[in-house]
This record gives structure tokens, sequence and C-alpha cells, in this order.
């Protein structure tokens, strides 16, 4: 078995390669090749959980290209925040397809990051209007930051205001992107100036409750919420929801946990028809998100579990073509 360290990961994964793996798993799964379960939910203690994610993708008949199978332990604790450790945790077994053999054990804190930022990429890809500049970003987090540098492999970003809890962090963030992206990227304390002037929205944070007002989004406006994944907790309000054609990195997932789109339709604003496709069918051609420049668009993502996969083959294929990593028995 090869083991992939943090580290590792960060040498052989890059935001445009594992949005091209991506759209490739979401062409799989629209032909009917991919088997992904709802992931698994175990309650610990008073705020504790595990979630288990298996997934499966099969070659096409005389294909050689090689199948997939694989599953990801996350652990989330909310309350490590305040013991200084990280709050979600995950480790990834990859499996040879054909035997079942564990090929490769993947840390996936980091893979986790990048695959959300680079689906929320590959799906502003076919949401947002293509000449889109400027983004807000709500949130300061690790996961905040991979958003932002996946949306700027894809679009020319000029410009992006952050905003956060802590102006302090907010600042540091916003000075450290700026620097990494070579964007001009200021904080701010008004989230209805902000949306009212993004091209792009995204959302990554772990508010309970939303962060802005729908009706100060602009026309032609995408927006990506990928922080909420209960069903209790949303980061976009009703309006929001109302206003936009919704897309989903999965329906079934989705439509068991997302707050965002549970909470509108408990509410009776949308029916169930409001969402217009998951992100497969954008991928493969068979349903449109945006039809006009007018569109409002919205993203919501819960994590599905074919992107870990599709993120592990991809690093685990690298890896061994570079000889990165380390090779144990067990």
């Amino acid at each position: 078995m090869l083991v992939l360290t943090r580290a590792d990961l960060e040498r052989v994964l890059a935001p445009r390669d594992v949005i091209d793996a991506l759209a490739e798993a979401f062409r799989r799964q629209a032909a009917g090749r991919t088997s992904v379960p709802q992931r698994g939910v175990l309650p610990v203690g008073d705020d504790g959980m595990l979630l288990v994610m298996p997934a499966m993708s099969r070659p096409a008949p005389g294909a050689r290209e090689a199948g997939g199978l694989g599953a990801k332990l996350v652990t989330y604790y909310p309350r490590n925040r305040e013991r200084g450790r990280p709050t979600h945790l995950a480790s990834y077994v990859l499996m040879d397809h054909a035997t079942g053999e564990p090929l490769a054990l993947l840390e996936a804190s980091f893979m986790t990051a990048l695959r959300t930022g680079a689906t929320s990429a590959l799906a502003a890809k076919h949401l947002a209007r293509p000449d889109s500049r400027s983004l807000a970003c709500f949130g300061t987090s690790v996961q905040a930051g991979w958003q932002l540098r996946c949306l700027a492999a894809v679009f020319p970003l000029e410009h992006a205001v952050v905003l956060g809890r802590d102006q302090e962090r907010a600042r540091a963030f916003a000075a450290a992107m700026a620097r990494e992206l070579g964007v001009a990227v200021e904080t701010g304390r008004d989230p209805g100036a902000a949306v009212g002037a993004a091209d792009i929205v995204t959302c990554a944070t772990t508010s309970p409750t939303p962060l802005f007002a729908g009706a100060d989004l602009r026309p032609g406006t995408h927006v990506d919420a990928v922080g909420a994944f209960r069903p209790a907790e949303r980061e976009v309000d009703t309006e929001t929801v109302r206003r936009a054609r919704v897309v989903v990195d999965a329906y079934a997932a989705s439509l068991a946990e997302a707050g965002d789109l549970l909470i509108p339709l408990a509410e009776g604003a949308i029916a169930r028809e409001h969402v217009v496709a998951e992100l497969a069918e954008l991928v493969a051609g068979a349903r449109r998100g945006r039809t006009s420049v007018s569109d409002v668009t919205l993203f919501k993502s819960v994590g599905f579990a074919l992107e870990d996969l599709a993120t592990a083959t991809l690093a685990y294929n690298r890896a061994k073509e570079r000889a990165i990593g380390v090779e144990v028995a067990l």
C-alpha cells in the first residue's frame, strides 16, 4: 500500500488537473458507470460525527481505463476549534477495482478541501457568466482559500471582497490570497454591498444562518454554497434560493442534507422541481444551468464521494509515476 501524506499530495495535485479529473468523473456518472451510496453518518458524543463516504466507478466496456473503488472517513468535531485542532479530519483508502486490494492510504483533509473548491469551479464553468471578474467570499478558512484558488483557475478574477467574523483574521487572509493569486483582495463589513457588486459569491463558513439577503443579489450573479451540510443549517436565505436556478452536486445527498434547500422546501417557497439539475447532467450537456445573462444561479454542494474517488485516483497515479510516497506492507 502506498501512503501519501499532505506534503505528497501538495506535490501531485493542482486545481486545474483536479477540475479536469472531476469533469471526467461526472461524465462517467452521467453515463451510468458509477455507484455512490448516500454517506453514512454516525453521531459521536454531544456534537461530533463520523462520516463514511464510499464510491465506485466502472470502466467503459473495452476501454483501457481502470475502474475505481474507495472510501473516505471524515470526522467533524466543531469544538476542536476551542482545542486548537482542526474541526474536520479525514483519511482515504483507495482500492483496486478488480480485486478489492488496498492500493493507497491518503491524508484526505487537504484532498477534501481541494476537491470541494474544484467541484465549485467546475460548476461555475457551467453556471457563472464567462465574463465574471469580481467575487465576494464569505469565510476565511482553509476551505475559503481553496474556493478562491480554484475559481481563479477558471475565471480571470480581478477583484475579491472577503467577509469574516474576525476582522484581523480576514485582513490576514485577504493579504495572503492577494499575494498568492495576484488579484486585488480586500476585506468588507457590509454583506449587501459585497454581494451587490459581485459576479460570483462563494460561501464557505460554519454559519448556521444566512450570510446575506438574497434581495441584494444583482441579476446574473452566481452563488456557490459549500459550508452548510446539515438539514437545519444554511448559508443562503430563502429569497436567494427562490430567485436562483439551483444545481446540486448530487440530488439524493443534497435533498437529504442541505438545509439551504430543505428549509425553503418546508416553507413552501419552492418545489422539488426548483432544483433544475445535478452537476453530472451539466457536464454531460443533458441539462442547462444558466439560460440567460440575467439568471441568478446557485450551486449547492454537501460533498459527494465520487469527487473524492476521482481526486484520490489522480493523486495515486501521479505519485506512482513520480515515485512519491512510502510503500508499506500491511
